[in-house]
């Protein structure tokens, strides 16, 4: 049953609102889509992806999805509440929902949201048990969305992590060097080192971020054999038999009018070796491997808390942060 403050918006003409339906998919999808590429979105979902996972999770999409048509029966508002019903401490809730530009401004937005933290709510009512924590609820947003992130703010959720993507761009009479390897430290590339004992090495590494989960034997593998990966770009630095630090990396076509660059698409430091440069050593490794290769510049991907302190630390390796998207999070109870 959809909330009220849906139905207000129906009382003043303002889009009539109806639980998702598995036939909407194909429909939301192209919504999705097409508010993407209007609003030049950093981030693109695959709401087909999202659909399926709650599917196979055995959640009733009705209960968690809602969909806007306007007067002649076209949808050009959803929200989806994606749920991760695995999740038990905090028990998270992604929040994913976009509208039509041309629906924005008329208090569509703060509506929509409310329906789904109370969606959210919902679902920990009728799933919680005891041992349960707490009900915390993400968005994601493009750092140039303002309104977007004004709305987020405006309901309590705050910025918790910003993903930043850098780049930077080959001089061949500048051309990027090898990195100088301290010692007890070997720089090897990753076809030398067992895939195990990098697997292991980057599930140390993520164990003690939020939200990250351990990855098995085969997700890995599939990782390293997909379509424009390049082990043999990638690196590892080792101390004795251990890895302690990684960079995989790929080829990535980025569009029709721009050439593919060289990507970091894991990189990874052990805790117990941070705080020694390690990780703009193995990004000076991947740059140089990437220029040898022909390439014409390199990028990766870093989430942090403190956007500029992060950049600060890559800046002198050549990089420069072109795109972000900010993380927001909000303890619902």
């Amino acid at each position: 049953m959809v909330s009220d403050p849906l139905e207000a918006l129906r009382d003043r003409g303002a889009l009539y609102w109806e639980a998702l339906r598995s036939s909407e998919y194909s429909e939301v999808s192209s919504l999705a889509g097409a508010i993407e590429h209007l609003d030049d979105a950093l981030e693109r979902h695959s709401i087909d992806e999202i659909l399926e996972s709650l599917e196979k999770s055995g959640e009733d999409v009705s209960e968690v999805g809602v969909v806007g048509r306007d007067r002649q029966g076209s949808i050009v508002a959803y929200g989806l509440d994606l749920v991760h019903p695995k999740d038990t401490s905090p028990r998270r809730v992604t929040l994913v929902g976009g509208i039509h530009p041309a629906w924005r401004d008329k208090g569509i937005g703060h509506a929509l949201l409310e329906w789904q933290l109370a969606a959210a709510k919902r679902w920990d009512y009728a799933t919680r048990r005891a041992h349960h924590g707490p009900l915390k609820v993400y968005a994601v947003a493009d750092s140039k969305l303002t309104a977007k992130r004004e709305l987020y703010e405006s309901y309590g959720l705050l910025p918790e992590t910003w993903y930043l993507d850098a780049h930077r761009t080959f001089n061949a009479a500048h051309p990027p060097k090898r990195p100088k390897i301290p010692e007890a430290v070997a720089l090897v590339p990753y076809s030398s080192v067992p895939a195990v004992a990098v697997l292991a090495a980057h599930n140390e590494a993520f164990l003690d971020r939020p939200g990250a989960t351990q990855i098995g034997p085969a997700q890995w593998h599939e990782s390293m054999t997909r379509l424009g990966s390049r082990p043999e770009l990638s690196w590892v630095l080792t101390v004795g038999d251990r890895v302690v630090g990684y960079a995989l990396n790929c080829v990535e076509d980025n569009s029709e009018d721009e050439p593919q660059e060289g990507w970091t698409d894991r990189l990874g430091v052990i805790p117990a070796w941070r705080g020694r440069g390690l990780s703009g050593l193995l990004l000076q490794a991947s740059a140089a491997s990437f220029f040898e290769a022909g390439l014409p510049g390199a990028g990766f991907g870093v989430d942090t808390d403190d956007p500029l302190a992060e950049m600060a630390r890559y800046r002198g390796l050549g990089y420069d942060a072109v795109d972000a998207l900010v993380g927001y999070a909000r303890i619902l109870h």
